[in-house]
């Protein structure tokens, strides 16, 4: 089964709707082949280009879709075709959820503290009743409890595992997975529990149109953001005119 995918910044994304993608993912996760599936944003595109140890990872997924608005937007400058839209997880997981609430994939949860995924799991519940949750873990676990979470996993044997570890842990725990586990689809979230719980809220639609999230969450956590987004935007920059000079 095969998806439009095109090159972007020597990465290549997904190139479909949210919707499109939403029921590729649940058709893919019923083959059980551990398909691992992680998201690009201004970020982890910072990442592959300037951290060694991350381009690997990054590369063993199979299907990487655009969870930016700035790379949907120099997608359409720098190739041939333009990526439709930006496909966010936070808003994608719903997607998927209410899809699959009608055919009873089954879905794992792991991530987030105790708290959290509690508040998760009780709210997932409450907005899809019929969706099919068969284990939710917490992130806390340390490297030597890390074999039982996956024997855990290995029994629940989900269609679709939710990993919001953070980068790179969650990429990292997502190979393994794959390489020790049966599941459909393995699907890295980052902060995706944090808004599910409640934690945290959305920036305002007009600044998620306009491509500036990012800048909504700056204003929430300003000292732990500043430096990261300052790099990390000057270098997705650099990256994106790098690769519209070669165009």
């Amino acid at each position: 089964m095969g998806i439009k995918t095109i090159n972007f910044c020597d990465i290549e994304l997904v190139c479909v709707s949210r919707d499109e993608f939403a029921k590729f993912a649940i058709e893919k996760s019923r083959e059980f082949q551990c398909a691992i599936s992680y998201s690009l944003n201004g970020e982890s595109l910072a990442k592959y280009h300037y951290d060694k140890s991350f381009a690997p990872l990054l590369l063993e997924a199979d299907y990487i879709h655009a969870d930016g608005m700035s790379i949907v937007a120099a997608s359409k400058r720098i190739c041939e075709v333009g990526l439709p839209e930006r496909i966010a997880t936070t808003d994608w997981f719903h997607d998927v959820a209410r899809l699959s609430e009608q055919t009873g994939e089954g879905h794992y949860f792991l991530g987030g503290s105790e708290d959290t995924i509690q508040k998760t799991i009780a709210n997932v519940r409450k907005q899809y009743p019929k969706l099919n949750i068969v284990g939710f873990k917490n992130g806390y676990f340390t490297d030597n409890e890390l074999s039982i979470v996956l024997d855990d996993i290995r029994y629940k044997k989900p269609h679709i595992i939710w990993v919001g570890l953070g980068r790179p842990k969650q990429e990292e725990v997502s190979v393994l997975i794959r390489d020790t586990c049966e599941v459909g689809l393995i699907k890295t979230c980052g902060g995706l529990f944090d808004f599910l719980s409640g934690n945290n809220k959305r920036s305002p639609m007009v600044l998620q149109k306009l491509g500036l999230e990012w800048l909504y969450r700056l204003s929430l956590e300003p000292k732990r953001l500043f430096k990261r987004y300052l790099v990390t935007n000057s270098q997705c920059l650099s990256i994106f005119f790098k690769f519209y000079l070669k165009k």
